[in-house]
């Protein structure tokens, strides 16, 4: 049965490096996705062979399991940090597993799952050792996951108009809570088994748990894309819009005074009564930077000093606006509540609600009863 888990998750594994290294548009997510596949493939394929990789390979496979969360975090960072980038110190987070290889490059390799009469040898004893850390880093990266997910949580009013299951990584706490459950109780039972040799029946479920996290991964990463756009360079802005008035260029480069300040708000909201971006339900922060040609940064400010609120705020208020002005038109009479709020820019039920009445101070039933 294991044997088969093995193979069904080697299979999924491979797959997964196919699915990730050839998805248009590249990201620096699918890279780290392709690599943690084919960490995955190499340990559950070195587990279906007939032997013991030690026995060609002094290192062994098992080293490879000290990358998962370094991988792990990686990921995660590539998706909650903006404009993420792999930096030369950050090659620190794969120390432990180098220092895995060069050790038992130095040594009489027991292989860790070695049959227990092999429990006698000395060096057994850096199993031990080796398991023990393996237990400590993975919870060590999956707090380290988690935090950067929240972190990211609490900037989504700053720079998105809703929230979406795409933006809060909501699949992504829960994909790696699995991992930390699942991993963790293999490893614990390991432990257990060979470093405190309390005499439990010897089993493992690592092949079935990577099997299940490989199929969770693909389904999950083929239909996560990349949360952030990229913020185009002022050489690519001009480029882009050069039919750009003077009043939108003139916010590139100087600092804002409060004149300046004052005109962009004003231009800023023109801009949303004239275009209405806000009715798109993926409208970000990004976006407006780049129609209105001026930073993210002053951008930013602007819409936190002038109009006391965050892009979040802001975006929902007009899109509450939007839903009033339609629920009073004849015209949408053929649309039901929820379907003037998807036309509004809404994009979930649940959020419409709770916006409208903070706004409205009615739920938007009690609000049709007073037109």
């Amino acid at each position: 049965m294991d044997k088969t888990t093995a193979i069904i998750g080697f299979v999924q594994s491979l797959f997964g490096i196919l699915i990730f290294s050839t998805k248009r548009p590249g990201h620096l997510s699918f890279v780290f996705l392709t690599v943690w596949m084919a960490v995955i493939a190499i340990f559950l394929g070195a587990s279906l062979l007939p032997f013991q990789v030690v026995e060609y390979f002094k290192p062994g496979i098992f080293p490879i399991m000290f990358l998962i969360g370094p991988l792990l975090y990686f990921y995660v960072s590539s998706l909650a940090i903006e404009n993420f980038k792999l930096k030369p110190i950050q090659l620190l987070h794969f120390i432990p597993f180098l220092l895995v290889v060069i050790h038992r490059s130095t040594i009489q390799v027991v292989p860790i799952a070695g049959p227990p009469e092999l429990t006698d040898n000395p060096n057994y004893l850096y199993n031990k050792i080796y398991y023990s850390f393996l237990i400590v880093s993975v919870v060590v990266y999956w707090f380290l996951g988690l935090d950067l997910i929240l972190k990211h949580r609490k900037k989504i009013p700053l720079y998105f108009s809703n929230y979406s299951s795409r933006n809060t990584l909501n699949w992504l706490i829960l994909v790696i809570s699995l991992f930390l459950v699942l991993f963790i109780a293999n490893f614990s039972m390991f432990f257990v088994q060979n470093v405190l040799e309390l005499g439990i029946i010897r089993f493992t479920t690592l092949s079935f748990n990577l099997t299940l996290f490989t199929f969770i991964m693909i389904y999950f990463g083929m239909n996560q894309s990349a949360i952030y756009q990229t913020e185009k360079g002022q050489s690519e802005v001009h480029g882009q819009l050069a039919h750009s008035n003077s009043q939108e260029n003139k916010y590139v480069g100087s600092a804002l005074n409060n004149d300046q300040m004052a005109e962009l708000n004003d231009a800023v909201l023109i801009y949303l009564n004239s275009k209405k971006p806000y009715l798109n339900p993926d409208f970000n922060l990004q976006m407006m930077v780049d129609d209105l040609n001026v930073s993210r940064h002053k951008l930013s400010q602007v819409i936190n000093r002038s109009q006391n609120k965050n892009f979040y705020k802001l975006m929902n208020e007009y899109r509450v606006k939007e839903v009033k002005e339609k629920l009073a038109n004849k015209k949408y009479k053929n649309l039901t509540v929820l379907g003037i709020a998807y036309e509004s820019g809404f994009n979930s039920k649940t959020t419409f609600n709770r916006i409208f009445k903070e706004e409205t101070g009615m739920t938007p039933t009690e609000y049709i009863k007073t037109l």
